[in-house]
C-alpha cells in the first residue's frame, strides 16, 4: 500500500511531468512543480531533481536540463485496474467501440485476471426491456461506421425505419453520439444533407437504422449541437433542492454532468438549489433518474413536473401494494 500511495502520489506526478517536458530550464521546472504540486514542492523536489546527486534523472547541457531516461515514465496498471478492465470486457456496449484486434489483444492480456464484478451482479431498475441488440454483428458494424464518420466529418447514406414502420433513405452527417440509460439505446444527432446544404438536425435511434453506405455528399458547414439542444429544450427549467446527505450534491452533479444547469449553494442549510434544463424527449428519463435519489433531491417546480412525479410515485406504490397483497 505504501508503494501504491507513493507511485500515485502528487510528487511522482510532478516529477513525471517534468521528465516528459524535458529539455527545459530550471525556471520552467520550478513553474511545473509550483503549479502541479504543493506550496513546498519547489523546495522539496527541484534541488533533488536538478542537483544531480539525489535523483540523477536529469543532466544539464547548454543551460537546459535533459532527461536521462530512454522511455517516458508511465504509471503501472494495478491488479484492481486489471480486474475492472476485465469486468468491462464483458459489457457488450464496450465492444461497439473496439475492433476485433483490440478485443483480442485485451482478452489475451487479461486472460488470467478475475473480473472485479460480473454483468449479472448489476441490477437495473426503471429501464425499458427493449434495448438495442449490442451482440448483433450488423448493429456493431453500423455503430463503428457512424463512429468513423463522426471522426472524419463524413456524410453517410442512411436507411432508417420510422416509428410508423416506413423505411426511407437520406444523406446524414453524424454530429453527436449519445446513450440513454433509461432506454438502453444509442442515438445520434445527425444533419440531413442535400446538395451540400444542411436540411436540419434529426435524432436517429441506432436500433432503427437498417443500412448504412458511403455517400458522395459533403457538408463542411458548421453546426453547434449544444446550441440546437438549447433551442429545443424544455420551456421552463426544473428547480431542484439537493441536500448533501449521503454525498447528495456530489452524486447529483456527477449524474447530471451532461445537462445544462445553474446551481447555488446555501451554507446555512447545507443544500444546493439547481436549475436544470433538459430535452423534452428526455423528460421521463430525467424523472426516473431524479426518483433514484430519493429524499436527497426535492423537486420544487415547475408544478407540471411535480405532478408527473407524484403520478409516477403513486403508480409505483400501487404496484408495490398489489404485489404484497
Amino acid at each position: 500500500m505504501e508503494l501504491f500511495s507513493e507511485v500515485y502520489g502528487c510528487y511522482y506526478a510532478v516529477v513525471a511531468e517534468i521528465l516528459r517536458s524535458a529539455p527545459l530550464t530550471r525556471a520552467q521546472a520550478e513553474e511545473l512543480a509550483a503549479g502541479r504540486g504543493y506550496g513546498e514542492s519547489v523546495i522539496q523536489l527541484i534541488p533533488k531533481l536538478l542537483g544531480g546527486q539525489d535523483w540523477p534523472l536529469l543532466e544539464e547541457r547548454d543551460g537546459l536540463f535533459h532527461s536521462r531516461l530512454d522511455r517516458l515514465p508511465v504509471l503501472p496498471v494495478t491488479h484492481l485496474e486489471r480486474a475492472w478492465l476485465k469486468a468491462l470486457l464483458a459489457d457488450p456496449r464496450l465492444r461497439l467501440f473496439l475492433s476485433d484486434e483490440q478485443l483480442s489483444h485485451l482478452e489475451e492480456a487479461l486472460s488470467g485476471v478475475e473480473p472485479l464484478y460480473r454483468q449479472e451482479d448489476v441490477v437495473y431498475f426503471d429501464r425499458f426491456l427493449d434495448g438495442d441488440d449490442y451482440a448483433d454483428p450488423d448493429y456493431r458494424q453500423r455503430f463503428q461506421d457512424i463512429l468513423a464518420a463522426l471522426k472524419a466529418g463524413a456524410v453517410l447514406q442512411v436507411t432508417y425505419l420510422s416509428q410508423k414502420g416506413n423505411a426511407h433513405t437520406a444523406e446524414y452527417r453524424p454530429m453527436r453520439l449519445e446513450y440513454s440509460p433509461r432506454d438502453d439505446k444509442f442515438r445520434i444527432y445527425a444533419l440531413r444533407v442535400r446538395d451540400g446544404r444542411s436540411k436540419g438536425c434529426s435524432i436517429l435511434n441506432l436500433g432503427r437504422i437498417l443500412d448504412i453506405a458511403p455517400s458522395d455528399e459533403q457538408y463542411d458547414g458548421g453546426f453547434d449541437v449544444a446550441e440546437w439542444r438549447r433551442r429545443h429544450r424544455c420551456a421552463q427549467p426544473l428547480i431542484l433542492q439537493v441536500s448533501r446527505e449521503r454525498n447528495g450534491v456530489e452524486r447529483f452533479m456527477l449524474e447530471f454532468s451532461s445537462y445544462e444547469k445553474q446551481s447555488e449553494y446555501a451554507e446555512e442549510s447545507g443544500t444546493c438549489t439547481v436549475r436544470l434544463w433538459y430535452q423534452q424527449e428526455d423528460q421521463i428519463e430525467v424523472l426516473i433518474r431524479l426518483l433514484g435519489f430519493g429524499p436527497v433531491v426535492r423537486v420544487l417546480g415547475p408544478e407540471s413536473f411535480v405532478a408527473l412525479m407524484r403520478e409516477r410515485v403513486s403508480k409505483q406504490a400501487a404496484l408495490l401494494n398489489g404485489g404484497l397483497s
